[in-house]
């Protein structure tokens, strides 16, 4: 749970984090905590059918059988088909699938592949902002910066304060020779992040005068 915990402080805060956070909350009996954790993971997906399910479990334990019983129907309605032709939970999954194949394919260096399976996994789930990042890292490796500026431009687009896309977008920017883009870029960084060591970096390289190589710490 203080694993779950860090990675949402330090910006991970996915709905798959949350949902994971109530089931461990839920474990150690802080049923208050974990509904809210479960809705902060429906925040971020509100077609997400197992935290539906967690929360209408937890609270038809708690007595709340009329909201259980909401819950219960919403995540049956999810539960049919969608527009890709499977269960919102199946579809879920199957996202998922490809993006940890894109992961490990991305570790053993084929990026082409990588791009391949998180591109299946958007198909899937567009809206998936954890998938999308990345793909965008992946297309940032491959060199192919216009794309990974707009895939990164998507995922602020829905999570405008998230780190690691910031420090990417101002990457992606950098490479193309967008140095100012990528100095304004790191600086709203700076300021919604103050102290995080890379913004640092990146920022005294521009100062210094950038020659077009990959910073220091590259895009992992």
């Amino acid at each position: 749970m203080l694993l779950l915990q860090e990675a949402i402080g330090s910006g991970c805060g996915y709905a798959d984090a949350y949902n994971l956070l109530g089931l461990s909350l839920a474990l150690v009996d802080r049923p208050e905590d974990a509904l809210a954790a479960f809705g902060r993971a429906l925040d971020q997906n509100p077609r997400y059918v197992e935290a539906q399910l967690n929360r209408a479990v937890l609270l038809n334990g708690l007595g709340r059988t009329e909201e259980a019983a909401a819950c219960f129907a919403i995540a049956e309605e999810f539960g049919r088909p969608d527009a890709t032709g499977f269960p919102t939970v199946v579809g879920n999954r199957l996202a998922n699938a490809h993006a940890s194949l894109g992961d490990e394919y991305r570790s053993a260096g084929a990026s082409g592949e990588a791009i391949a399976q998180y591109e299946r996994a958007l198909a899937l789930r567009p809206d998936y902002a954890d998938i999308r990042l990345s793909l965008a890292r992946t297309l940032l490796e491959a060199q192919r910066y216009p794309e990974a500026a707009e895939s990164l431009d998507m995922v602020l687009g829905v999570r405008p304060g998230l780190l690691d896309a910031m420090l990417l977008r101002g990457l992606a920017a950098y490479f193309q020779g967008e140095f100012e883009t990528a100095r304004q870029v790191w600086r709203r960084t700076a300021e919604a992040h103050p102290g995080d060591t890379r913004v640092e970096i990146y920022l005294s390289m521009l100062a210094k005068g950038g020659d077009g190589k990959q910073p220091a710490g590259g895009t992992s």
